[in-house]
């Protein structure tokens, strides 16, 4: 009989108090011993009485700190001996309570703090939150818990919190949100591995599992795959453990050795159907977040490989490396990608290297979807680090002058177009035909003009509409009233009213040319390249040396090379030729700057910045006081990162354009901001709006940039003033939206987006609102809406006439949470 060791007397018996610590005591002996009988306890030294004895030995049991393994015969489990080293470490003293790193309370993120004490504490209390240092408010605290309650990631016993298997699963996920270096990491992985020891080392003698790699993908598997997500289907964990290890055995490194669902079915004692069903369930059903990939060699074997295994990982690396290379060279020799040469030369490096020579067809057929894959993860990398506010988009795309100069009804077609799909192309190439008719037009109309100069477009088109009543069938007004609808943005419209002036008169009346400039520039505008190419050609054909026919040619194809209508001309053809034509053709000083614009920006595109720069600075040095060219400087400088210059830039305009000062003043701010000078940025809106304490846009502006310093009280006491003082205003409640978002309160951030919805249907930003609630739907686990939202965003997105690069962001921040879900 095996010798019992028991604690000395002065630990199981309080001479000065003569009370006894029961459940200390019981799991020191269950701790020092390799198991207990019930008589170890009620004998001497102990001599426990049997109540005492059942009710904590069942109090005990009850929490997972003892096992009865046999009648009367007693082992402490992992659970359990945490508990014991947790008391034997402040017996006599105050609980000592281990709290979370700084880098974990930093973001007032309360369920991670939550998780993250009661993982590290066996459990907590309700002060043990509300107390320094955590001092989390009553309120939020019983909204978290309950929502960590409601998962089933923490229980509450006795006044006490505790963690649950799923919740250690979501802690272990948690972790990974946090810039932790590896081995602080490894040493909370390392804790769940001593949990599961016991059970996983009877579970490899019990299978024979003797094989070490087969061993450790197991393991590593095992530790992701929580059983309690599938233990109300999969009653018998036994069952579930054998699934996991039937993937973890036919894994890529093992090829050649293969075993069948049938072999392995016989082999280990789980039924077929069950075998069949829970590894479809897991690789292609998705019912765990983790994604599993597969390789056929033949349909009789699959090989199964994880996310953020060894083998993805090294693949991962590899890959994107090739992703990486073939980008920077295409960039630098202005080459096309070409995703067949990254497929083969990740074929090449990996195959014989990480994958058996002879699974080369079965990866070569796999790499396509993989690639696609990680695409997405890439532009996660990268699109979702920036913020989801509007900010940008109003500063850049010069929103606050367009607000500040145009009426409501001008705006009506301004950002969102008539057409399904819609293009934007910058109207001030429409001044490139003023020469042309401005002498003709004064005449029968001298005030047309003077109104679209002012941007008082739908008072222009009023007046040209009188105009055409007294001078019927007269082209040239035609054209003007088409431009007036350009300057709308009413493409599809003007189209309808230009069908006529394109058949090619017997006299070949020049006033074609602006027929045709006009046609290729709305044609351009909902995506018809094909017939903006047709127009332009047929036009140089009939007026070779006319420079607008030139002006016409180039203009589509240098939009050709930043839209990618045509992807194999705009390899070929970037409209320099012909822009420089026009160039040389035009005798309006005026045109030749804005053509030297029109050239800049296609340089722009191809990643040529001293040329791009060159070319609007020989632009501006012909029309010193256009503030579009200005403007195409600042983008240009912005392109390439050259904030200083930037600012310089500003500083000028600053001088020679103070009419738009705020307009300029927040780009300044905006590149403060940029440089992580969020303080400068800061004092350039207040002092704006200290020098206008009515511009309400300007508090707008404010509320940000109190959210990027992170001040949410201030931040959304300003957007509530200006909820309070404009009830109405969609913009605002969309701002209230993005801030609570920001600070994670997506069920507050979906009230204000759907008051959005309601308000401002048609506002220039309601693409963003629709995706932002697509976005809180999908952390809210409302899928379902959040498929709705997230496609309506994107629908709205293709609508929108906006600057090119946003519309992608957000067309690729809408696809990503797409692919999210429908990965679940």
């Amino acid at each position: 009989m095996a010798v019992v060791n028991y604690p000395p007397e002065g630990f199981y018996k309080d001479f000065k108090i003569g009370k006894k610590d029961f459940e200390h005591i019981i799991l020191w002996m269950l701790a020092n011993n390799e198991d207990c009988q019930w008589s170890n306890f009620t004998q001497e030294p102990l001599s426990f009485t049997t109540s005492t004895l059942s009710k904590y030995i069942n109090l005990l049991k009850s929490k997972g700190f003892v096992e009865n393994y046999a009648r009367g015969k007693y082992k402490i489990t992992s659970e359990g001996r945490r508990r014991y080293h947790e008391i034997s470490s402040t017996h006599g003293a105050k609980r000592k309570l281990n709290y979370p790193p700084a880098i974990i309370t930093r973001k007032r993120n309360y369920e991670d703090w939550i998780l993250w004490m009661v993982y590290n504490n066996n459990y907590c209390k309700w002060s043990h939150f509300t107390e320094p240092p955590l001092a989390i408010n009553q309120s939020s605290l019983s909204k978290k818990i309950n929502l960590l309650l409601n998962k089933e990631f923490v229980i509450r016993e006795n006044k006490e919190y505790r963690i649950t298997n799923s919740g250690k699963f979501e802690y272990s996920k948690m972790l990974q949100n946090y810039d932790l270096d590896r081995q602080s990491i490894l040493n909370e992985e390392s804790k769940r591995i001593d949990e599961i020891t016991i059970t996983t080392i009877k579970f490899f003698d019990d299978n024979n599992v003797e094989d070490e790699n087969i061993q450790f993908r197991y393991l590593t598997t095992i530790l992701k795959l929580d059983y309690d997500r599938v233990k109300s289907m999969l009653t018998n964990q036994a069952d579930f453990e054998k699934i996991v290890l039937y993937m973890s055995i036919n894994h890529p490194d093992q090829y050649p050795d293969y075993i069948s669902l049938k072999e392995f079915a016989n082999k280990y004692g789980i039924k077929l159907s069950k075998l069949e069903y829970y590894v479809d369930e897991i690789v292609e059903s998705n019912i765990y977040p983790i994604k599993f990939f597969t390789l056929k060699p033949s349909p009789e074997s699959i090989y199964y490989f994880q996310e953020k295994g060894k083998l993805e990982s090294m693949l991962r690396t590899i890959t994107e490396n090739h992703i990486t290379k073939f980008t920077y060279l295409n960039r630098l020799f202005s080459r096309s990608f070409d995703a067949f040469t990254i497929e083969k030369a990740v074929l090449e490096e990996v195959c014989g290297y990480l994958f058996d020579k002879a699974l080369r067809d079965s990866f070569r057929k796999f790499l396509p979807s993989y690639i696609n894959y990680l695409a997405y993860k890439i532009e996660v990398k990268t699109e979702l680090k920036e913020t989801y506010d509007k900010l940008d988009a109003i500063i850049w795309q010069n929103m606050i002058d367009i607000f500040q100069t145009r009426s409501p009804k001008d705006l009506e077609y301004q950002f969102m177009g008539q057409s399904d799909v819609n293009y934007q192309l910058d109207t001030v190439f429409l001044e490139i035909l003023k020469p042309y008719y401005k002498e003709k037009l004064k005449p029968q109309n001298s005030v047309c003009q003077h109104l679209i100069d002012n941007k008082e477009y739908n008072k222009a088109l009023e007046s040209i509409e009188t105009t055409i009543k007294s001078y019927e069938k007269d082209s040239f007004l035609t054209i003007v009233k088409a431009i007036v609808l350009c300057y709308l943005n009413r493409y599809e419209d003007a189209l309808v009213l230009l069908n006529d002036e394109l058949k090619l008169p017997q006299n070949k009346d020049r006033i074609l040319t602006l027929a045709y400039f006009l046609t290729v520039f709305s044609s351009l505008t909902i995506g018809d390249f094909s017939r903006a190419i047709n127009l332009s050609n047929e036009i140089i054909e009939t007026y070779p040396e006319h420079a607008l026919s030139h002006a016409t040619r180039g203009l589509a194809l240098a939009y050709n090379l930043i839209y990618k209508f045509d992807d194999e001309e705009s390899k070929q053809d970037y409209g320099l030729n012909n822009i420089n034509k026009a160039i040389a053709l035009d005798t309006f000083s005026p045109n030749k700057a804005l053509l030297f614009m029109l050239k800049s920006r296609v340089l722009l595109e191809l990643n040529k910045y001293e040329e791009s720069n060159e070319l609007i600075d020989k632009a501006i040095s012909i029309m010193p006081n256009k503030v579009d060219l200005y403007l195409s400087k600042s983008a240009v400088l912005m392109y390439f990162n050259e904030y200083h210059d930037l600012l310089d830039l500003l500083d000028e305009m600053l001088d020679k354009f103070p009419k738009i000062e705020k307009d300029l003043k927040m780009k300044k701010a905006s590149v403060y901001k940029l440089l992580g000078n969020l303080d400068a940025g800061f004092k350039i809106v207040d002092e704006l709006l200290e020098k206008n304490p009515e511009d309400k846009d300007l508090r707008n502006f404010k509320a940000y940039w109190y959210q990027y310093l992170n001040k949410k009280y201030e931040a959304l006491k300003i957007i509530e003033e200006l909820i309070e003082s404009e009830q109405n205003n969609g913009m605002y409640y969309d701002s209230y939206g993005e801030i609570l978002m920001n600070y994670q309160e997506y069920e507050k951030a979906v009230e204000q987006f759907q008051k959005v919805i309601g308000l401002s249907s048609s506002g220039w930003f309601i693409y963003q609102t629709y995706i932002k609630l697509g976005i809180c739907f999908k952390e809210l686990e409302n899928y379902e809406l959040a498929v709705e939202y997230l496609r309506k965003g994107k629908e709205f997105t293709n609508k929108c006439f906006c600057d090119y690069e946003l519309k992608k962001k957000w067309l690729v921040i809408a696809d990503i949470f797409l692919t999210e879900i429908e990965s679940f």
